[in-house]
């Protein structure tokens, strides 16, 4: 059974931890965070150890760290404590939960979480320290860059290449063959059937309030 530190305090720690629990390969010892967060969330029965303190409490050649932060700053703060880790000497996990289906040839980048229902198809590239939820499906030859946050029923078409530190949001659509720039922004549902520049944002504008009440429109369409 390996021994687990959870990089992060807040939601995505929580998840992951309630995953960890019931799996058999590994055992969570505490969380870490930088100093300053230690006091603003926290995971019932795991204790928030301050990074600077790190080193004292659990051995770099004792365990071993999982990536469990959130997306703030385009995942530069998630690329920023994955850095730092492995400074001071942690190994960083990757970890795929036995309910994910992962088919690719191709190595998979260090620091990863892959979730229940992810479907990695063959020849699929995942780049280091990215987040890909359940229910995803990142299709063959695709591309996906370090530090990329992939969200629940997302999905990355076939040869589709996704820039590093890049948000998905849930349900998001990549079409076949697209690039999408590093550090974009692609919002939930939002279907990209074009190339998009770096640092740019797309955004679904098809769940904006129709100009009918529910009554009106079932009266005019014949829903």
């Amino acid at each position: 059974m390996k021994k687990i530190i959870l990089a992060g305090n807040a939601t995505t720690a929580d998840i992951l931890n309630c995953y960890l629990a019931q799996d058999e390969r590994y055992q969570v010892l505490g969380l870490t965070v930088d100093d300053e967060y230690v006091e603003k969330g926290g995971v019932q029965g795991l204790e928030s150890i301050p990074l600077s303190q790190l080193k004292e409490k659990h051995d770099p050649k004792d365990c071993a760290v999982i990536m469990a932060m959130g997306y703030g700053d385009i995942n530069r703060s998630r690329e920023s404590m994955f850095l730092r880790l492995k400074e001071i000497g942690y190994s960083i996990e990757t970890y795929i939960h036995p309910e994910a289906s992962v088919h690719t040839d191709h190595p998979i980048g260090e620091g990863c979480v892959i979730l229940p229902a992810a479907v990695i198809e063959p020849h699929v590239r995942l780049g280091a320290n990215s987040m890909v939820w359940a229910n995803t499906t990142l299709a063959h030859h695709s591309t996906v860059g370090d530090n990329c946050w992939v969200a629940s029923g997302a999905v990355v078409s076939g040869q589709a290449q996704i820039g590093r530190n890049v948000f998905l949001g849930v349900s998001a659509t990549i079409v076949n063959e697209v690039v999408v720039g590093e550090y974009c922004i692609i919002g939930a549902g939002a279907l990209i059937t074009k190339s998009t520049k770096a640092s740019s944002v797309h955004l679904a504008r098809s769940g904006e309030e129709h100009r009918f009440s529910s009554q009106e429109y079932v009266r005019f369409s014949g829903f």
